[in-house]
């Protein structure tokens, strides 16, 4: 998911090095928000959202004020590292309940999860699993046999000429940074409620790297 997420900003010509923080924060808010309201989905939902305001935060920076993109990533990430730790330390120790999630269930697909070696692998997952193999086939399919995606391949390759026909370049880069930390945020839920059910500082161990 963390690479879907690179993918979807490249591709639109905004480098993404803010993936880990991506992570981070949606395990942070997925962790939360559904020990809270003790719904597994709402959960899923806070920390895809936490991914895409951290992801326009990008956005904005990248975009509209041109700051070096690179350098931007690694701040956001240390921002991102920073904030879960403090709110840890200051909500969470003191406030147990608040880290304290259940995990989705493993999902069995009926005969495929039976095939011998792969079908445990592959077929029997929690939710996380199946949202990657549709977000796999839909950012395929989207960027390759879509308008839509022939106008960010455009923009990313050749802005100034995809201008001149019309296309909205800043408009389609926003929108697919913000897609992109949308689904980095999905993998970060999967960090808490998709695995361990609560948050640790800096969880993410690297893995947006």
């Amino acid at each position: 998911l963390g690479a879907l997420a690179g993918c979807m900003c490249e591709r639109s010509g905004v480098i993404n090095i803010a993936i880990e923080g991506q992570l981070l924060l949606g395990a942070f808010a997925a962790a939360v928000v559904a020990s809270a309201f003790g719904a597994l989905w709402l959960g899923l939902i806070a920390g895809s959202l936490a991914g895409g305001l951290l992801a326009a935060v990008l956005a904005l920076f990248a975009i509209n004020f041109l700051v070096d993109q690179i350098i931007l990533g690694v701040v956001l990430n240390v921002l991102a590292s920073g904030l879960t730790g403090y709110l840890y330390d200051r909500i969470l120790v003191t406030n147990p309940n608040l880290n304290a999630a259940l995990t989705f269930n493993n999902v069995k697909i009926p005969l495929l999860g039976d095939i011998p070696i792969i079908g445990p692998i592959l077929f029997d997952s929690t939710i996380f699993l199946y949202i990657m193999y549709a977000m796999i086939i839909v950012v395929q399919v989207g960027l390759f046999s879509t308008r839509w995606g022939l106008r960010v391949r455009a923009v990313g390759e050749h802005p100034t000429a995809a201008d001149t026909v019309g296309i909205r370049v800043l408009a389609t880069r926003y929108r697919n940074v913000i897609l992109g930390g949308m689904i980095a945020g999905i993998g970060g839920a999967y960090l808490t409620v998709g695995s361990v059910g609560t948050f640790s500082k800096d969880m993410s161990s690297g893995l947006g790297y």
